[in-house]
């Protein structure tokens, strides 16, 4: 799935007229709809092209089991016309941008599970 990821803080001075969308730094990638993913996922050099801040590690139920991840600043993400904004898990170097089930809820897009596409419905507003 294509999907953008843009720097949160560059996103908001665009919307607020202090920068163009073409300066605001983003990495368009092709990333995997994981939908036993929490929160979205970007290798660190991506996370590094962005200029997002760590958060830290912290405690969390991953495929592997119970373990730390670490966690960066958030992101606006866009997949075709919808966007949603969430915190990121940093992955290793070379890995597969992940977007988890938090990201989908939020622009509403829900996953058909005969033919794993994703279906667009009303976004998740709590």
């Amino acid at each position: 799935m294509k999907a953008t990821f843009y720097n949160a803080i560059d996103y908001v001075q665009y919307l607020e007229g202090k920068l163009k969308l073409d300066d605001v730094r983003k990495a368009e990638v092709e990333a995997l709809i994981d939908t036993r993913a929490t929160f979205p996922a970007l290798p660190r050099e991506i996370i590094t092209g962005l200029a997002l801040p760590s958060l830290g590690e912290h405690l969390a139920e991953t495929a592997e089991g119970a373990g730390r991840v670490e966690l960066a600043a958030n992101v606006i993400i866009r997949i075709e016309d919808r966007i949603a904004q969430s915190p990121i898990i940093i992955r290793p170097r070379g890995t597969t941008p992940l977007i988890g089930v938090v990201a989908l809820e939020q622009m509403g897009y829900k996953v058909d599970p005969v033919t794993g596409k994703l279906i667009k419905g009303l976004p998740l507003m709590l």
